[in-house]
């Protein structure tokens, strides 16, 4: 992972993340659904900054991004409880979409994907399961029974698109406070090895149905990136990039504090880690 780590730190964010949100605002302003489309699909992916995502945003949809697809939303004592509860967060997140749009529940597909190799099903199963892949389809599938007795348009859509790399290389997080507004991350020239090259943004991706769950999955990104499956104990910095809404100062400091006191174990062993925040583009009149 030497090679690669050397290769990250040369990408403009994880060198100086704010001059790169200075320069690069504009490309990051345009990967969120700034239309006031009524929203008619919403797309729920894991963490993983492996996931492959849209080149384009799109109008009118929604992206979630959570551990797992959710696998680890939930602690009950049983997992038909855990579900219950995920599909009752899940509901409210759509009727709230719908409620806001002026249309039927009905009338927004939410789709929940699984993906090969998922570090949250190898958590949430690796003990119990021989193949804690197929154990998340599993989940996510009955998932989606319990949101289609909830009057929910829900699908399971199998394995979602990856990049092909075996081991995690991001060295931040981009946490969405806007709900799933931002769908993708934005490809800009970076200078690598003295070439100017176009270069995605890498890092996980949280976009939450609860701000609680999300401070969750984004301290678990900075574990899987401290842990053997990424850089181990040679991760030198990390970066968490929040992605606020206007006019909700209290919520953004309060998940900052979160997160400020999550990374504390991390802190102690050397790493150092940033919180940078941007406020995202208003949605249009």
């Amino acid at each position: 992972m030497a090679a690669e780590l050397q290769a990250q730190m040369q990408h403009g964010f994880n060198q100086h993340p704010e001059k790169w949100l200075e320069t690069h605002g504009k490309d990051l302003d345009a990967c969120f659904d700034c239309s006031n489309d009524p929203v008619t699909e919403v797309t729920v992916l894991c963490i993983d900054e492996r996931m492959l995502t849209a080149l384009q945003t799109k109008s009118g949809a929604r992206v979630l991004r959570m551990a797992g697809s959710g696998v680890l939303f939930s602690k009950q004592p049983t997992e038909d409880q855990e579900i219950e509860t995920l599909a009752d967060s899940f509901a409210q997140y759509i009727g709230g979409l719908a409620k806001q749009g002026g249309q039927p529940t009905d009338s927004i597909t939410l789709k929940i994907s699984s993906h090969k190799t998922c570090g949250a099903a190898g958590v949430k199963f690796g003990e119990t399961s021989s193949d804690p892949d197929e154990s998340a389809r599993t989940y996510q599938k009955k998932l989606v029974a319990a949101l289609k007795r909830r009057g929910i348009h829900a699908e399971f859509t199998n394995d979602a698109r990856m990049n092909g790399n075996s081991a995690h290389n991001a060295l931040g997080t981009t946490f969405d406070l806007t709900g799933g507004r931002f769908q993708r991350l934005p490809i800009t020239k970076e200078m690598i090895d003295g070439k100017e090259r176009p270069m995605p943004l890498n890092t996980f991706v949280v976009s939450p149905t609860e701000d609680g769950k999300g401070v969750e999955d984004a301290l678990l990104s900075l574990e899987i990136a401290a842990g053997s499956h990424s850089y181990g104990d040679k991760l030198p910095q990390y970066t968490f990039l929040v992605l606020t809404n206007p006019n909700e100062q209290e919520r953004t400091a309060r998940i900052i504090a979160e997160l400020t006191a999550g990374v504390r174990p991390y802190e102690a062993k050397g790493i150092k880690v940033k919180i940078v925040t941007r406020e995202a583009p208003a949605v249009k009149k």
